[in-house]
């Protein structure tokens, strides 16, 4: 007798799509469907802080938030950030011409709209919520509300929260931290990557990250507002503490650095109807809260946890020890290296019930000089058997020899000596690493990695 893998007897009798509730229970895994090269035709102006939201209308079509980052200006020496939006009609397959959200404004010492989330209150108003992390001259990591009334699409112009920034940095953190037996540690700020999770009643459930510069602590929270103005971080139905902190991470199968996982930064949660369980797909680090670009200096997985509430760290379920971390890590074949894996998006799709997830890959120090530095992968939720951890998508990576300019330059894809300020440039594009750095001497994303000493 021919014996059927359970997607196969499932799909033979009509079964719907699996969801999280599935993966969880070793019967489905997520397979790639598309991956979109940032800058690739098509996909121009995206770089990152990327979320999905499905529309509710009928046509379930999909929009696509994000960053277009820009190189550094004499008003933001740091490079300004945008955001911008736009849709596929083909479920992720391709993408139409970005529309803008929010943009760097002198009037409001703004350099940076970097990492948010977007909400459509179907039930309720019909309006759209956009929550976004923003970087204030001379303040820092805050948070601004935008919103969009009267219209489906979330295509056209935003309007701007006349109470912008709607929350300033540590205060969320300031109330959530307060107290015995918490955590994180009183002194956690810059409450950012903030996802608008879901409406319940007339409020808003909204997480997000934090860090403890001092103690490297990097730990995700929760609270509920009603007008993203007005915030409650204790009470029924929220934990009065971090949802994820180090403690969550500790035992991953993960040889961490001296010190351990230090705790989590991006988050993207979804609730499978059928169980109730919220299924948390989470960045977690041992470096600190930034990409360390070194080779061999940092590992960035990603993880996976549930609880049917919201539950204080660390009472979020785990998966089995070798089945972690969820992407990457040692077993997944990431490298140890920046933050490889990260910005994850997980949706659902009630027009064919299908279940998405969504991250990019970064290459710091890509093996092949032709390979892009940073890629976003489009994975579907089918049936079948799991492979965990899910594998590092990106190109082969090698380190970089830095002890002279001659090895700096052999064992690089791509090399520029910057006389202003006597660093070597290893990146796969000379000329846009020279546009990007414009010499100032800081390594980015493109790899940048040696001193002249």
């Amino acid at each position: 007798m021919l014996l059927l893998p359970i997607g196969a007897v499932l799909l033979a009798h009509g079964a719907p799509p699996p969801g999280m509730d599935d993966l969880w229970a070793g019967a489905a895994r997520f397979t790639p469907i598309a991956s979109f090269p940032v800058g690739a035709p098509g996909f121009a102006s995206v770089n990152a802080g990327t979320r999905v939201v499905v529309s509710p209308g009928a046509d379930h079509t999909w929009y696509l938030f994000g960053r277009a980052d820009s190189g550094p200006t004499p008003r933001c020496p740091g490079g300004e950030i945008s955001i911008n939006v736009r849709a596929s009609a083909d479920r992720g397959r391709s993408w139409g011409a970005p529309s803008a959200l929010a943009a760097p404004d002198a009037a409001a010492r703004t350099c940076q709209y970097a990492d948010g989330s977007a909400y459509f209150d179907a039930a309720g108003s019909g309006t759209w919520h956009y929550l976004v992390q923003v970087n204030t001259i001379g303040v820092g990591w805050e948070l601004a509300h935008f919103y969009r009334s009267g219209d489906a699409s979330p295509l056209g112009a935003w309007t701007p929260d006349p109470a912008n920034p709607v929350v300033k940095g540590g205060q969320l953190f300031g109330q959530i931290c307060a107290g015995p037996g918490k955590h994180c540690p009183v002194g956690t700020v810059d409450e950012g990557t903030p996802q608008i999770v879901e409406k319940v009643g007339g409020d808003y459930y909204v997480t997000f990250h934090g860090y403890d510069y001092a103690k490297r602590a990097a730990v995700r929270g929760v609270a509920r507002t009603p007008d993203f103005v007005s915030w409650n971080t204790t009470g029924a139905g929220l934990p009065g503490d971090a949802i994820f902190a180090a403690a969550d991470c500790e035992g991953w199968n993960v040889t961490w650095a001296a010190g351990g996982c230090i705790g989590s930064g991006e988050a993207s949660i979804l609730r499978d109807p059928r169980s109730g369980y919220m299924y948390e797909v989470i960045e977690a680090a041992d470096g600190g809260l930034t990409c360390d670009t070194s080779w061999g200096g940092q590992w960035w997985p990603l993880g996976l946890v549930r609880s049917r509430t919201w539950a204080p760290s660390p009472r979020w379920e785990q998966m089995p020890r070798a089945l972690t971390p969820f992407v990457g890590g040692p077993a997944g074949g990431e490298p140890r290296v920046g933050c490889s894996v990260q910005y994850n998006s997980l949706h659902a799709d009630p027009g064919n019930n299908g279940t998405y997830l969504a991250f990019w890959d970064v290459s710091f120090h890509p093996a092949n000089g032709s390979d892009p530095f940073s890629t976003w992968h489009l994975y579907e939720l089918v049936w079948g058997k799991p492979v965990l951890p899910m594998p590092w998508p990106g190109p082969p990576q090698q380190g970089v020899d830095c002890s002279t300019a001659d090895r700096c330059r052999a064992s690089c894809p791509g090399f520029v000596e910057c006389a202003a300020d006597g660093w070597f440039y290893c990146c796969a594009a000379p000329s846009q690493c020279a546009r990007e750095h414009a010499c100032a001497g800081t390594p980015g994303l493109l790899g940048c990695a040696c001193g002249a000493g």
